[in-house]
């Protein structure tokens, strides 16, 4: 019986007959050593028919060719996957974590955009310009110092770590308080204050939000759904917070440059919140908290001279003993 003929049987009688292809051109028939033994086994089972040896794969300067994937040009400048990775890693996490590809095609476009606006200023000599020279080398220093940061604080941020300071700060504590709060807010104070007085009188918050509120709540009567503390701006936060559940403010609020009338609907904690949901938040806590020794063991290592705004150096200049006075000021 040829290959060839054995290919056009039917798969039942492929095994009824104990036919193992390995990867050859050559059909084996396998026989049973016991009469309990599976027909899909093979005869020696030291010897497996099918090469199980640990694949080797060669992946060297993947992730850096991936990243160096073209996926736009502006008058021949390169617009690459890399560069749509960083400036998806710079989003509000709640847009990050959409589908690539639902992000992928705005943020290529606001790529090549940004290309076509360096283009232009760079023809109309924006570029040399001293006051831009000074933003660029600032933003410049402020990303390579952060590289570094993470860099060196990254290395002691293990999953152990992570583990540990879960278990003291949330492990077994219920989240943070919530309040439900509804939102008006308007142009200026007497807008706020002629609200407020219409609320006094009995009218409807959420009647009034659709006609007046200029926020993005207005729509549906100015719901602004259970917030935290810290998803608030000072002003409005403190004010929300110590505010007794259906009631509104009795003032209107400043912030952000414009004026609110706020109500506190209803008052909740959050779960028990799991490793996973706080994990990215409790790195960034780690990080922040390990700069100041970065910075301590990195000022050890420079001379620095203090000068005032006339350009004359000051007394307390590290000038003259350079290094080690730097050294001797950070023990």
């Amino acid at each position: 019986m040829s290959l060839r003929t054995l290919w056009r049987l039917p798969a039942q009688l492929l095994i009824m007959l104990g036919l193992v292809v390995a990867g050859s051109a050559h059909a084996q028939v396998q026989t049973p050593q016991a009469q309990d033994a599976s027909p899909f086994a093979p005869g020696d089972l030291k010897r497996p028919v099918f090469d199980t040896q640990t694949p080797s794969y060669n992946v060297d300067g993947a992730q850096a060719k991936s990243a160096s994937t073209l996926v736009a040009e502006v008058d021949g400048r390169a617009v690459t996957l890399g560069d749509v990775g960083d400036a998806i890693a710079e989003l509000p996490s709640t847009v990050r974590d959409l589908p690539f590809s639902d992000i992928f095609p705005s943020i290529r476009a606001q790529l090549i955009g940004q290309q076509a606006l360096v283009i232009r200023a760079q023809r109309q000599g924006l570029d040399e310009d001293p006051v831009v020279r000074r933003k660029i080398k600032a933003t410049s220093d402020r990303v390579l110092a952060n590289a570094l940061l993470e860099q060196e604080i990254s290395r002691s941020i293990t999953e152990a770590a992570l583990l540990d300071r879960y278990n003291k700060d949330y492990a077994g504590k219920p989240g943070p308080e919530e309040v439900h709060v509804r939102v008006i807010m308007t142009p200026t104070e007497q807008e706020s204050a002629d609200i407020i007085a219409e609320l006094r009188a009995g009218a409807d918050f959420a009647t009034l939000a659709k006609r007046s509120s200029k926020d993005a709540t207005a729509s549906a009567g100015g719901d602004a759904g259970f917030v935290t503390l810290d998803g608030l701006t000072p002003e409005v936060g403190a004010v929300v917070f110590a505010m007794p559940t259906g009631q509104f403010t009795p003032f209107p609020v400043r912030s952000v440059g414009s004026w609110f009338v706020l109500k506190a609907e209803e008052r909740r904690r959050q779960p028990i919140r799991g490793f996973s949901v706080v994990r990215d938040s409790l790195r960034q806590s780690m990080l922040r908290e390990g700069a100041a020794d970065v910075l301590r063991a990195a000022m050890k290592d420079v001379a620095v001279r203090e000068y005032d705004v006339n350009g004359k150096e000051t007394e307390g200049s590290l000038a003259s003993n350079g290094v080690r006075r730097a050294q001797d000021s950070s023990k």
